[in-house]
């Protein structure tokens, strides 16, 4: 059965996993340092953490909250674990509904595009025919080549952070009837692919994604083609993986922002992140042309938060 509230269905299952943040702060951070919930070690939102921190953490102490991505970063920062923490656009706009600390977020700074990332196996997905359709018998092989998002419609698919609340959008607008697997890491997601659990996984980071960049020609599998009709927030951009033979690849993309808690602009917390916010936008031209991610080139107006509250100096 269909789950008519997507977000409310999404908030139970980032609440649930909530409890099992790695909240803990790094050794040798101080107390009042500010949690930034990122995501999982190697992918976009880890990287730009270790970016900002390595030029604004002499400024401003910080400590790194590891979660499962995006959705749950709002359902962490709801429940005062983290301070500041990266999102999309679209999954704070999904989720501002369903709790009113994700509504009073406020944003720090525009970032990148998170691309969703779409792999299916080279060989196509197999099942077998559980009744006799068409001229089928119980029990035969069917096989469905997957080169394109659409292609994926009616089948079974992981999701993995922020592609939990994505898949669910796309699913609702586009009328694909998947059968979501959610699972926890991009790992957990490929090896369901691999044997065949599902058809293809979703999964949400910048350019270029860490797991997807340590896969191989000979893996087995393939970066899926995004051809669906693109609607605000969304982008359609093409990007490159020479490592899949992925070239001029159309991905579906969402831009992200840096997002904190609306601090008082007297309190510790609030001028932390206002100095913080200063620190960033004073080395972006460092950030995009040092040996920093690519995606910070993505930053082109500091203070375009694509209509989401600004974080002005603590001030409301």
């Amino acid at each position: 059965m269909r789950i008519a509230n997507t977000s409310l269905a999404l908030l139970t299952i980032s609440l649930l996993a909530a409890f099992q943040v790695s909240a803990q702060t790094d050794a040798g951070a101080p107390s009042n340092a500010l949690r930034v919930a990122t995501g999982k070690k190697g992918k976009g939102y880890s990287k730009l953490f270790a970016n900002i921190n390595a030029v604004c953490g002499a400024q401003v102490a910080m400590t790194e909250v590891e979660t499962e991505g995006g959705l749950q970063n709002l359902t962490t920062l709801a429940a005062n674990q983290a301070d500041l923490g990266f999102a999309q656009l679209d999954t704070l706009q999904d989720m501002k509904s369903s709790d009113e600390a994700i509504g009073a977020l406020q944003a720090v700074l525009p970032l990148n595009m998170n691309l969703l990332h779409v792999i299916g196996r080279a060989d196509g997905y197999s099942y077998k025919t559980e009744k006799k359709l068409g001229g089928l018998m119980g029990g035969d092989t069917v096989n469905i080549p997957v080169a394109k998002f659409s292609d994926l419609k009616g089948l079974p698919v992981a999701v993995v952070g922020s592609a939990r609340a994505l898949g669910r959008v796309l699913d609702r607008r586009n009328a694909m009837g998947f059968v979501f697997v959610d699972v926890e890491t991009d790992e957990q997601a490929l090896a369901k692919l691999k044997a065949g659990e599902v058809a293809g996984l979703l999964s949400t980071s910048g350019w270029p994604s860490g797991p997807v960049q340590k896969l191989k020609r000979d893996s087995g599998v393939r970066l899926v083609q995004f051809d669906m009709a693109v609607q605000p927030p969304y982008q359609l951009i093409k990007k490159n993986y020479e490592n899949l033979d992925a070239f001029n690849h159309a991905f579906l993309a969402a831009p992200n922002l840096l997002v904190t808690r609306a601090f008082s602009a007297s309190g510790v917390n609030g001028r932390a992140v206002a100095t913080l916010q200063s620190c960033i936008q004073k080395n972006l031209v460092n950030l995009q042309e040092g040996q920093f991610e690519p995606a910070w080139r993505d930053v082109k107006n500091t203070t375009d938060t694509f209509g989401w509250p600004r974080f002005v100096g603590g001030k409301r």
